[in-house]
């Protein structure tokens, strides 16, 4: 019995290193370089409608983490470009990474304090592209 819980254990341990390593919670300085340096890479805004609304990353497209089809979307994407993600403030953001790395995606940037601390660094945002 006490191997099969310390078997569990490694299990368990190697599951959760391994969604670390693919998701890098990255300040907004390190996001915005990290994103304008890699060419082939998806920008995803996890916000709803009204706040998108108000502006985007550049080259983002939506998909709403609370939207009834959030985890079909990711589906459509491809898992081998890497994902930046962002939401307002982090928390959205820091939830669909774990979906995202339990999907398979092999490398997901979340920016940390959001689209918020975008705005805050002084960084412009853009019309969400469809």
């Amino acid at each position: 019995m006490k191997n099969i819980w310390l078997s569990f254990m490694l299990i368990i341990s190697i599951i959760a290193c391994s969604e670390a390593q693919q998701i890098k919670k990255l300040n907004v300085k390190e996001f915005k370089e990290l994103m304008d340096k890699t060419s082939n890479k998806t920008v995803l805004d996890v916000r709803t409608n009204g706040e998108v609304a108000q502006g985007v990353l550049p080259q983002a497209t939506q998909i709403d983490y609370n939207g009834g089809n959030f985890e079909s979307q990711l589906d459509k994407l491809d898992k081998n470009k890497p994902v930046f993600i962002y939401c307002a403030v982090g928390g959205r953001s820091g939830s669909a990474c774990s979906v995202l790395a339990k999907k398979g995606f092999k490398q997901v940037y979340n920016l940390e304090g959001g689209i918020n601390a975008w705005r805050a660094s002084g960084f412009s945002t853009t019309g969400l592209i469809r």
